[in-house]
């Protein structure tokens, strides 16, 4: 089986090659070659094609965002997944540096053990069995959706309670704040029934029950949608650690929650 190749690209020597390192060690099927600066990895991608791009956000000469732009109108990469990571992640997001062209957004202070479980994420590799089991609250008003998912946590091994809406939710956080079954994540659709929204839902969590991003991770499932950059912002804007777009993909969830939860 050929091995799969990543493209990393960041301006500090000593990342790269950690990073490099951190890879190799767990994937031996994967294949990384690196860059200091976006221009001299896209020369490289008109005559290479990759399965996973990994770049920081601040790059010698350009921003991530204008290097995954610039990548999109290149055709052997343009449906390639793009990991944009940043050492100060929350800060970064809240000042609008989504991008339509990047698909994941990973915190370098989670560490390198979790970066590698993203990138398998995006990866046809198999996760690693040593997994936390959080305990999830899940917040989903679909029949169908919550069904689909549920499947995917209980085969995961994972212990959650589900509501269908916003008032829910803010009930059994508050009631189980402080105790034995204190929830580890919040998962939660951002279109719910009721009088709140996910995005309410999120804003309660924050600014009335004051749990920040780093006490309680809120990971926000969505449908795609036109402006979904704007979407995308505004969610992050409310409080949300990180998204998921729908339908969603078992391997993606279970990396992003880890993520969050490390």
């Amino acid at each position: 089986m050929p091995k799969q190749s990543i493209l990393l690209i960041d301006g500090s020597k000593a990342s790269r090659a950690i990073i490099s390192k951190a890879i190799n060690a767990k994937l031996e099927d994967v294949r990384v070659t690196s860059f200091d600066t976006a221009t001299a990895a896209l020369v490289h991608c008109q005559t290479h094609s990759f399965n996973l791009i990994i770049t920081a956000m601040s790059l010698p000469d350009m921003q991530a965002q204008e290097f995954a732009e610039k990548l999109r109108n290149d055709y052997s990469n343009s449906a390639t997944p793009i990991i944009m990571m940043s050492g100060d992640f929350m800060l970064n997001i809240q000042n609008n540096t989504a991008s339509h062209h990047i698909n994941g957004y990973f915190d370098k202070s989670k560490g390198n053990e979790h970066l590698i479980e993203y990138i398998q994420s995006y990866l046809s590799t198999h996760l690693w069995n040593k997994v936390k089991k959080s305990h999830i609250l899940y917040v989903e008003d679909s029949p169908t959706v919550t069904k689909v998912v549920t499947q995917m946590l209980n085969a995961n091994g994972y212990s959650y309670q589900h509501v269908n809406n916003a008032t829910d939710a803010l009930m059994l956080l508050t009631a189980n704040q402080g105790t034995e079954n204190e929830f580890d994540i919040v998962l939660t659709d951002i279109q719910l029934e009721g009088l709140m929204s996910g995005d309410d839902l999120i804003r309660e969590i924050r600014f009335g029950l004051g749990l920040m991003p780093d006490t309680l991770p809120i990971l926000v499932s969505t449908s795609p949608s036109q402006d979904r950059l704007d979407h995308i912002n505004n969610i992050l804007s409310a409080g949300a650690n990180d998204i998921i777009e729908k339908p969603l993909i078992e391997s993606l969830l279970i990396a992003r929650m880890s993520n969050l939860t490390h």
